[in-house]
Formats: C-alpha cells, sequence, structure tokens
C-alpha cells in the first residue's frame, strides 16, 4: 500500500446480530450530507453568519451480522485494497463466532484491524480474552451501554490511530527500498572495490613473481659474474706459474741428466722436482676452474665411467661410510675428457666423505633427462635439451645458507686448517663449465648435501677412434725450428734442450718477432714451436695461419698453460701431436717435436679433422 490508497473516509465494520446496535453505531458514526448541509443553512439564518466548517470525521460503516459474515467483508476489502480501519464486534452472537473468535479471525487475515469489543456481560475476564487472543494494542474493551461521545472518540482514535500505522508501514516500506537500494549499490561498489582489489593482488603477486625472479636471475648473474672474474685471475695466476714451474722442472731435469753429481745433489733436486709436480697439480686445478684446462673429449658411456671409479671410492671414503651405485638403465654417452669426468666424481665423493666425519650414507645416481623451460625458472644456467645427470648425495652435515653462494669460489673451504686446499668443488664447477654444463645443489644444514651435474647428452659413437699419437725412432734431429715464446728463461731452456738434439733453433719474442725472423730466412723452417698467448696482439694462432698460408707443409706445435679452446676452430690439438701444455719436462719436449715433424699428418688435416 502506498500513501494515495490510504482513503480518506475510514471505513468501519461493525459485527453484532442485533440490528438495532447497527442503527445505533450509524447514528452515532455516520451523518448523511444532505442533513449537514440543511443543518448549516438554519444555523446561518439563526445565527446571521455561516456556519463555522465542521471538523467531525466522516466513516464508512459497513454491517456484518456475524463472525463468519464480517471475515468475508475483511477479506474483500482487502482484495479491493480498501481494508477496514476499524472494527466493533459484539461478544455474543448466537450459534455462531463469538466475538473472541471473530476476532482471532479477523487478526489472521489482517493484522493491522483495530477492534473494539463490545459486551454487556462478563463473558470472559480479562485474562481469559488475554489468554485466547495475547497481549495486543489493537484491542479495546467497551462495556454495553456504551455512551455515544465514547464511541466517537474510540471511533476517531482507533482509526486515526490506523491510519498512522499505515503511514508509518508505508514510510518504512520506502525506508527498506530506499536501504534495499542503497545497499545493492553499496554491494556493487564493494564487488567492484573487493574485484579491483583482487586485480591489484594479482598485479602485485606478479610484479613480485617477477622481481623474485629478477633477483634471482641477477644473483645467478653475479654470482657467475664473480666466478668469472676469480676464473680470470685464476687463470692469469696459474699461466704464469706453469712458465714459473717449466722453467723449474727443465733445469732440475737437465741437472738430474747430468754427470758427475753427488747423491745429496740428485735427492736435493728430485725432492725440488717433487715440489714443482705438487705446484703444477694445483695450477691444473686453478685452470680447471677457470675453464682453461686442456680437454681431450671423446664419447663415453656414463655408467661406465662411474663403474670404472666405483672400487677406488669405497677404499677413498672409508668403511664407515656405505656407497650405492644407481645406474641409468640404458647406456648415456657424453662427449667428455675421461680423466676430467673421473675427477668430477672423485672430488664430489671427497667432499661427501669429509661433510659425514661419523660416516654415514653416499649415493651415486646417473640418469638421462631432458630440460624443459620450466626447469630454467629456477636456475639461470640451464638450457632446455637432452642432458645426462650425476646425483652425489650425502647424508652429511649440509651447507648453511650464508655459505651456499660461495662454495664454488677458489680456496673457499669451511674445513680446519691443512684440511683441504678450497679447490676441490671449483676444480669441479670449472670442469663442468668446459664440458657446456651446469651444477645445481640441494642443502639442509644438518641433514646432507645432493650435487646435480648437468652435462650434455651425446649419441652412441659409430666407430672407434684410432690412435693419433706418433712413434718416432730417434729423438735427435737437424731440421730447423722457429721458436717463438714470450717468456725469456723458458725460451732459453727449451732451445737449450733442444740444440742439444741437434736441431737448428731460431728464437722470437712476439708474433711480429718471428714474422720478421721469418722473412730473413724466407721462410726456411721445418717446424714451428709456438706459444699460444703472447704479448703484441698477435696469438699464436694468428702466427701459425699467417705462416701456413705461407707455406703450408710448415709443421706446427702449440704450447700453452691454458686450454685449447683458445685456438677456435681453426685448429685441433691433440696432446703428443701438435699441443704440448705446461708445464711440461725437457722429454716431453724433445718427443713431440721430434713426433710432429715425423708425422704423416699435415697441418690442413688436422685443422678439418
Amino acid at each position: 500500500m502506498n500513501l494515495s490508497n490510504i482513503p480518506a473516509a475510514q471505513r468501519i465494520l461493525v459485527i453484532d446480530d442485533n440490528r438495532a446496535i447497527h442503527e445505533d453505531f450509524r447514528k452515532i458514526l455516520s451523518v448523511e450530507a444532505v442533513d449537514s448541509a440543511a443543518l448549516d443553512q438554519r444555523e446561518t439564518v439563526l445565527f446571521g453568519e455561516p456556519a463555522p466548517q465542521s471538523k467531525r470525521q466522516v466513516f464508512q460503516i459497513d454491517s456484518a451480522y456475524h463472525g463468519q459474515e464480517g471475515l468475508r467483508l475483511l477479506e474483500q476489502s482487502l482484495e479491493s485494497n480498501q481494508p477496514y480501519a476499524l472494527a466493533f464486534v459484539d461478544v455474543r452472537m448466537g450459534p455462531h463466532w463469538d466475538g473472541i473468535q471473530t476476532t482471532a479471525k479477523l487478526w489472521e487475515a489482517y493484522p493491522d484491524l483495530q477492534v473494539v469489543i463490545c459486551t454487556a456481560y462478563s463473558d470472559y475476564s480479562w485474562e481469559e480474552t488475554v489468554a485466547k487472543l495475547g497481549y495486543s494494542d489493537r484491542l479495546v474493551i467497551l462495556k454495553k451501554p456504551f455512551d455515544n461521545v465514547e464511541v466517537q472518540q474510540l471511533a476517531n482514535a482507533l482509526t486515526q490511530k490506523w491510519r498512522l500505522l499505515q503511514h508509518a508501514k508505508v514510510r518504512m516500506e520506502d525506508l527498506e527500498r530506499s536501504v534495499s537500494a542503497r545497499t545493492e549499490q553499496l554491494q556493487t561498489a564493494n564487488a567492484q572495490l573487493e574485484a579491483e582489489i583482487a586485480e591489484r593482488k594479482e598485479i602485485e603477486a606478479a610484479l613480485q613473481s617477477a622481481y623474485d625472479k629478477l633477483r634471482q636471475s641477477q644473483q645467478g648473474m653475479m654470482q657467475q659474474e664473480r666466478l668469472a672474474a676469480v676464473g680470470q685471475l685464476s687463470a692469469g695466476i696459474a699461466h704464469d706459474f706453469n712458465n714459473i714451474l717449466c722453467i723449474i722442472q727443465g733445469y732440475v731435469s737437465l741437472l738430474l741428466d747430468a754427470e758427475n753429481r753427488g747423491q745429496d745433489k740428485v735427492d736435493a733436486l728430485k725432492q725440488v722436482a717433487t715440489a714443482a709436480q705438487r705446484a703444477a697439480h694445483l695450477t691444473r686445478q686453478l685452470l680447471a676452474f677457470s675453464r682453461k684446462q686442456v680437454m681431450q673429449p671423446q664419447m663415453l658411456e656414463f655408467n661406465e665411467v662411474i663403474g670404472n671409479v666405483s672400487r677406488m671410492l669405497q677404499r677413498l671414503v672409508g668403511e664407515d661410510i656405505i656407497v650405492q651405485f644407481h645406474f641409468s638403465p640404458k647406456p648415456v654417452y657424453i662427449h667428455a675428457d675421461l680423466g676430467m669426468m673421473e675427477q668430477i666424481i672423485v672430488n664430489l665423493a671427497v667432499n661427501a666423505r669429509d661433510a659425514m666425519i661419523r660416516g654415514g650414507q653416499l649415493i651415486l645416481n646417473a640418469s638421462a633427462v631432458d630440460i624443459d623451460e620450466a626447469h630454467l625458472q629456477n636456475n639461470p644456467e640451464a638450457r632446455p635439451g637432452p642432458f645426462v645427470c650425476l646425483s652425489v648425495t650425502d647424508t652429511g652435515s649440509g651447507i648453511s645458507a650464508e655459505n651456499l653462494s660461495r662454495i664454488f669460489e677458489p680456496f673457499f673451504t669451511t674445513k680446519p686448517v691443512g684440511k683441504g686446499t678450497g679447490l676441490g668443488l671449483s676444480t669441479v664447477y670449472g670442469i663442468v663449465k668446459q664440458h657446456q654444463g651446469w651444477i645445481e645443489v640441494a642443502s639442509e644444514f644438518g641433514r646432507g648435501t645432493t650435487f646435480h651435474v648437468f652435462l650434455p647428452r651425446g649419441s652412441k659413437p659409430s666407430s672407434v677412434q684410432g690412435d693419433t699419437t706418433f712413434q718416432s725412432r730417434s729423438h735427435c734431429g737437424q731440421e730447423k725450428v722457429l721458436l717463438v715464446e714470450d717468456e725469456a728463461a723458458l725460451r732459453g731452456l727449451a732451445r737449450q734442450v733442444l740444440t742439444k738434439q741437434g736441431y737448428q733453433i731460431f728464437e722470437a719474442a712476439s708474433g711480429a718477432e718471428a714474422l720478421e725472423v721469418w722473412e730473413q730466412h724466407a721462410g726456411a723452417f721445418d717446424l714451428l714451436l709456438t706459444d699460444m698467448v703472447m704479448p703484441g696482439g698477435m696469438t699464436g694462432r694468428d702466427l701459425a695461419e699467417k705462416l701456413l698460408a705461407d707455406k703450408p707443409a710448415l709443421k706446427v706445435v702449440f704450447t700453452s698453460g691454458y686450454s685449447t679452446d683458445m685456438m677456435g676452430n681453426n685448429f685441433v690439438l691433440e696432446e703428443e701431436v701438435n699441443f704440448l701444455p705446461k708445464p711440461y719436462p725437457p722429454k716431453a719436449l724433445i718427443q713431440i717435436v721430434r713426433a710432429c715433424l715425423d708425422g704423416d699428418r699435415p697441418n690442413a688435416d688436422l685443422a678439418h679433422a
């Protein structure tokens, strides 16, 4: 109901089985419009002025003579949206419902109806009435005979009360609709806000994820750059040491070969030679870390590599450590240096042994894996493709988080003084990187560590490669050798060793100087013996290319403390054929010079081998 549907003339329903009562209510509550106008006219004539406007409330009276009829009229009024405001109900109404029953039925149909129960007898006490109808502010008891003014006042008050109630309900409905509409607006706004918050959280999560990945990538790059810088420094130190050690070993060897030497001198020289060998081993480890160690790659079946070192590993780690090997069910091949692969396994096993002071378990596992793009998110060094994975797991003390990022740095160790050089893991790192692989480490402090070494997977070799070494009947010769070495002492040692064997030696300290010597002798040389790295901007490779262009039959032997990777793709270098790694003993120099001169493989063949 809205305000426009509330009738101006309030409707009253009288329910009584006495027709005279109905007439009484009409006389009291209903005044005909004609009579009212006639009275007003007479009053004007009598008093000489217009009658004042009547303020008497006008009611529309309907009659029902028993409860059932009254209920029917009420239901009809509700259907027409013109409900009754007030009902006068007699208590006694013959064989039909009494007033209490009728009131209960009326309220079931229309709870807002105001009811006046009229009674001349004490049919029901107030307590009994309340017990049947309950407490209600819509109920008034009127005793018969009733006073006209009292009836008029009740009608005015109760209909006005009903009207105010309808106004309040309409206002409440309007308010509820307004609140509902506003609530819906707020819910919509809240839903939009929640959606915006959720979207913002997603964006923030995406940004945080991107930031974490960027930070992880930056940390990985910084770690690689730091290791690369340390590697460059280590390689430079190792290169210089190799030159020095080559000189020491060479002259010690010459002194040991000399005649008329006492036993004391021989013993002293052997001690020097042993110390030089130990120093050379350290420089090889530094070169391995810096990825400048000489490689002799071949196709290897990885299960066999692990199997070959299995017996040695058990003796190496001790009886208090249980060693288990889990091989790949199918053969897996890698193109790698056999000695370096064995060194990786041994170094990781030794590192695991040192972490298990009271014994434990060491597990080596070989498997073929395919790396996908998802794997790259966790390791910036990884790349997709087929790989062989070597996993080495121990049950030792684990590695703390602050040390985990430094374990591959040269000379970094947590072991007591004298218990380790700090080069074991750095050597592994360098070898793996030199083989185009990477390492992943998972460690829990106090529970153990697992190293995962990933190496590119190869295919089964089609045939066994032949031996490329050459055997020479004699180490002496008379050929002309162009010796190019920037280290004067080492160059002097090589000249002395080769001259003693009968060779004609012509020296140069750089590539540019070697070209001048070449021009002076019109290229009349049988062999070029050159260092790889030299000052002046021209490397041994550059020099060899220039001289071979002038004389393709020229034999070439390279020497270096670095790896063969520095030569690029123009030359295939093989130890004992055309490459001599530093430091080298004089006998090795003599053998490779003679072998290269006597070999029937020209440099062009080596370049395309």
